[in-house]
Formats: structure tokens, sequence, C-alpha cells
């Protein structure tokens, strides 16, 4: 085969596996492991940029339609597609500096791209990592099998420049090494880790609950699914509540004070007025007035509209601890753009090194927050705080076109399975 041939090879294969993984299935997911060796097999620099490149467009497409119903008519229709082709050329960077002509400097360079597309700054967009893969390969292995992920393509690519002899010995250690962690997780211990009793996570339908009056629906849906269910925890999905204050605080008093009495807990996605501007707010958002409206108090169609008046402040996404128990944790990666604006006054902070697991029912949930699930680098920084429990919660609805949805409960899952952590989703379409 000419080096032009196998460039194109490199090409497709890359592409293909991109695909794979916008599909949200597991098998596509475990398939990316190879993306490594599949674009940096190329023979030119170059190359190897045009073959990363397609794996990363290919596998980001989904993103063009979730962005446009998302931003939906306040800014320029060509933003997702720019946003679209910069994460994917961010993101192939590294491993366009990875390749070389010099195969056993593989061993390191591919590890150093794993970090480099994992960590901050590019993992705050640290899409489609093949490190998801190790799930799905290696279940039950924790670090060992992440290890794998991330050294064993370099030692594949690495036995290209070694004598034959050599090579074949390289490689069977590769293979036996990929043999040995797929099966030693699976045989020693059930793939799946067993669920904590008494927890539950809760779909709800309410497509988007800051319109007027959904917010109402949710929040008597939630405190009705309270008092019926014998359950000791249940979590209710991303932004199910979209502003806490002392108000809304006040509405829920009777429902938090029943749930501690009978010692149940409500993990709750909530939106908190940022810190930095909530001194400042002149016109928030009214929850007390809207339920004395819909409750008879004021039936008058201007003090309504006057009620549900936007608040301008910044509003955090945050896990709500309540009843039993009490505690908050906050978004550590809010969305680029959406949420996050580096250089606007409305912008939700972006906490990289804020903690990633908190308290619930004497265990440690890792808090993964509806863009977090599509990243790797807030959940492996969770993981190193050695929790018991993984939760994610995510507001759907803006996706449910696109196959972003199918995607973050696969890469949840393949986590649960590596870490072998009981696992809990919530979510909102």
């Amino acid at each position: 085969m000419t080096q032009r041939s196998e460039n194109a090879v490199s090409f497709c294969a890359a592409t293909a596996l991109g695909l794979a993984v916008s599909t949200g299935h597991p098998v596509g997911l475990a398939a990316a492991a190879g993306m490594p060796i599949v674009c940096l097999l190329a023979g030119a620099r170059k190359t190897a940029f045009e073959s990363t490149l397609g794996y990363y467009t290919a596998g980001l497409w989904p993103m063009i339609p979730g962005l446009q119903r998302y931003i939906g008519s306040s800014a320029s229709p060509l933003i997702p597609f720019a946003v679209w082709v910069l994460a994917a050329i961010l993101l192939s960077v590294p491993w366009t500096v990875a390749w070389t002509d010099r195969p056993a400097k593989y061993v390191w360079r591919v590890p150093l791209a794993f970090v480099a597309t994992t960590i901050p700054p590019l993992g705050i967009i640290g899409f489609i990592s093949p490190l998801t893969a190790a799930g799905y390969l290696f279940p039950s292995t924790s670090w060992t099998g992440l290890a794998g992920v991330a050294l064993l393509p370099g030692v594949f690519l690495a036995s290209r420049g070694m004598v034959p002899r050599v090579r074949l010995a390289v490689l069977c250690l590769v293979f036996a090494a990929c043999g040995l962690l797929a099966i030693s997780g699976r045989v020693r211990t059930p793939v799946e880790a067993q669920t904590i009793p008494g927890w539950v996570g809760v779909n709800t339908h309410f497509g988007d609950v800051s319109q007027p009056f959904r917010d109402y629906a949710a929040a008597t849906f939630i405190q009705q699914k309270a008092a019926e269910s014998p359950a000791r925890v249940l979590i209710f999905p991303e932004f199910i509540v979209p502003r806490w204050s002392e108000a809304t605080e006040a509405f829920w008093r009777r429902t938090l004070g029943r749930c501690r009495k009978r010692g149940q807990t409500l993990v709750i996605g909530a939106g908190l007025p940022s810190n930095a501007r909530l001194k400042d707010n002149h016109q928030a958002y009214n929850f007390a007035a809207v339920i004395n409206a819909l409750q008879g108090g004021d039936s008058s169609r201007g003090t309504v509209r006057d009620s549900i008046r936007s608040s301008p402040e910044s509003v955090e996404n945050t896990l709500l601890i309540l009843g039993a128990s009490s505690g908050k944790l906050y978004q550590r990666v809010p969305v680029p753009i959406g949420m996050w604006r580096p250089f606007s006054n409305f912008s939700v902070p972006l906490r990289v090194n804020g903690p990633g697991v908190i308290a619930v029912d004497h265990q440690r949930a890792a808090v993964l927050i509806c863009y977090e699930e599509m990243l790797t680098f807030p959940v492996l920084a969770s993981m190193l705080q050695h929790p018991t429990a993984i939760i994610g919660i995510s507001n759907s609805f803006w996706f449910d076109q696109t196959t972003i949805p199918a995607y973050q409960a696969a890469a949840l899952r393949g986590w649960a399975r590596l870490f072998r952590l009981p696992l809990f989703m919530a979510v909102n379409s």
C-alpha cells in the first residue's frame, strides 16, 4: 500500500470512529480507544492533523443542531458552526504535535496528548475523549484500566520502529495486557455496581421550566413525589427549580419539614443567583408573588406578568441537598459562551478547582451537572476525591433532537463501570 493510500485509510477510519462516537452508543465509545493509533499512523504531521480533525468534526457534529436550539435567536446562526469547527481544531492540535517520525517517542507522546486534551484549558472543551472507552473495555479496573487506554496505544505505535522479532513480542504483550484487563474486571466482581437501597433518580418531562408557570408545576410535582415516595433519597434533574431564593424556601418550608421528620433527603438541581451580582439585584424573580397569583391571591394579569419578570443577574447551576441533610454544590464547568462568558458582567464563574463530591445520606456522591457529563476532567477530578456513588443530573430538552443525551448517559455509565460505582441519573426532557 502506498503512503497516499495509507493516509486516506487513516482519515476515513478516524472519521468513521468519530461518527460512531457521535451516536452515543456504547460500542462507539469503546471503539474510540483506537483513535490515537488510527490518527498517528499517518505518514506526515499534516495528515495526522487532517485525520484527527476528521475524528473530531465527525464526532462533534451534534453540537450544531444542539447549539442552534440552545442559543435560539439570541445570537448569529453561524455561532454553532464556528464553535464546532473551533473546538475540533483546538482538540486536534495536541495530537498533531504528538505525531513524530520516530516511533519510539510515542510511548510518552501519546499519554501527553491525552493529558493536554483532558486538563484545563483544553479540558473545558474536552469532548469525546478516547479515555471514556475504559469503562466498556476494562470495567471495574479503576485507574489501572484508564492507564491502559492512555498508555497501550503509544506502546503499539512505538513497536513500528522495532525489528520484526521484538515488534512481535511487544504486540503480543500489548494484546495480552488488553485481554488481562478486560477479563480481570469481569471475573473478579460484577461489572455493574450494586445500587444503594432507598436511592431513586426521578426523570421529568417539564421542558423549559424557566417559562411562566412551568416552575410552579415542577415544584408541585417534586413536593407531591416526596410525599408519596418511600425512598430515602430522591434525586431530581438539573435546574428543575430555576431560581432558589428566600421566597422559594418559604414556599418549600412545609415539605422540607416533613422530609426532615421522615428522614428523607431531596437532591434538587436549582439555580442560585451568582454571589457577585446578588447584592445589586433590584429586579428579582418574585416566586412568592407567582404562587400567590396562581393560588388565587391576585388574579389580575398585570400582577402575574410583573411577578414573572426575568431577573437580570446571572444564575449558577447548583445541586441542593434539602430535607434530612443539607448542602450545596456548584457546577464546576458551566457551558462556555452560553453560561461562562469571561469578558461579560453576567458570566457564571468557572470553578475548575471546586469540589466535585458532596455528602448525601452517609455516602460521598460525585456530582456531574449537565455539560460536565460530556467532559473527562470533572469526572477524574471527582474520582480523586474517593466517591462512593455518582449522581448525574441534566436538562436535555435543548438537545432532545440530537444524540447528545445518549452520549451523556453512555459516558456516565462507562465511568460508573470503570470505577464500579452505583450511578443515579435524573433528566428533565
